[in-house]
């Protein structure tokens, strides 16, 4: 491994790891620009946050089914390569049997379960929603519109980050460690919130922007360390 500096983490200079860094890097930036279209563009479809009447949710999933499809594609896709690169950061810094590497490859297969349940109840709408099947629209619609800004705080994310905050040192710098450890206190304080309150609710819509902003500068850093080891060879 590359001698760690006092401002940055390091990356190993052998071709492999480097490669590997710059695959996670792009793996965040990419995951990040889907993971935002997820929670953007429904908006701009006038979504029913508020829910509605069976009938009136069954009218909008029609109209609306291949922004069904394409969120539960955005957010499953979006999610697996965030987890890409938790896994490749453990990985070169080579603390995966560590806690704080355990807590992260936890914390990532938690949120990819959760992530794949929402997927199911997204997908699942269309069909229901042809067949006029209004029970099932407004179970899978109730599930999904929310559910992951509640779950998503409580556990996966605090053990993401945490292990990120510990397990990344001479991968990402002191200043992405340091932010990671904040978030996964506020992740913590959210996470009891959004149980008994709706300000918990807005509080995790609000991290979970701030944690796509984090893989974004997570993501480019660290291709940027890796080219800088590259051509300093």
């Amino acid at each position: 491994m590359a001698a760690t500096g006092e401002r940055g983490g390091s990356v190993g200079g052998d071709d492999v790891a480097i490669r590997m860094a710059r695959a996670g890097g792009a793996a965040a930036v990419v995951g990040t620009v889907f993971l935002i279209a997820y929670f953007t563009v429904p908006s701009l479809a006038g979504w029913p946050y508020a829910g509605g009447t069976a009938d009136q949710l069954i009218r909008y999933v029609d109209d609306h089914a291949l922004l069904f499809y394409a969120g539960g594609w955005l957010q499953g896709v979006g999610s697996a390569l965030c987890i890409v690169f938790v896994l490749v950061v453990v990985r070169l810094a080579r603390t995966a049997w560590t806690l704080p590497g355990l807590l992260a490859i936890v914390g990532s297969a938690v949120l990819l379960a959760v992530v794949l349940a929402e997927a199911v109840f997204l997908i699942a709408l269309p069909a229901a929603a042809a067949a006029g099947d209004r029970a099932t629209v407004a179970i899978c619609f109730a599930l999904s519109n929310g559910t992951f800004v509640r779950i998503f705080p409580l556990i996966p994310a605090p053990l993401v980050f945490f292990g990120m905050a510990y397990a990344g040192a001479g991968v990402l710098t002191r200043a992405l460690r340091g932010a990671a450890l904040a978030l996964a206190i506020a992740f913590v304080v959210v996470g009891l919130l959004a149980v008994f309150t709706a300000v918990g609710v807005y509080a995790g819509i609000a991290l979970s922007v701030l944690q796509a902003v984090w893989f974004l500068w997570a993501g480019i850093a660290v291709i940027a360390r890796a080219r800088a080891v590259r051509e300093g060879r």
